[in-house]
């Protein structure tokens, strides 16, 4: 992925280009001496604040319906 700053881009099938943050995707999970926060995939966070799951793959979202977008190695 060409990352600078921790952004990186993302590219539509219809040639749209859009600039992204990988970020974890932390939940709760519990423990017996009570709760922790485990990493359980990455998100995409937009310019616009926006955040998003990336799919199973791991290289692409939907921003909208039918709007795909795929991470740039």
């Amino acid at each position: 992925m060409n990352i600078k700053n921790g952004w990186t881009t993302a590219a539509a099938p219809n040639g749209d280009v859009i600039r992204v943050n990988i970020i974890p995707l932390n939940k709760v999970q519990s423990t017996m001496t009570g709760i922790t926060w485990v990493e359980v995939a990455k998100q995409v966070q937009l310019e616009s604040g926006k955040k998003i799951e990336l799919n199973l793959d791991g290289k692409s979202f939907y921003t909208e319906m039918n709007k795909l977008y795929k991470l740039y190695s």
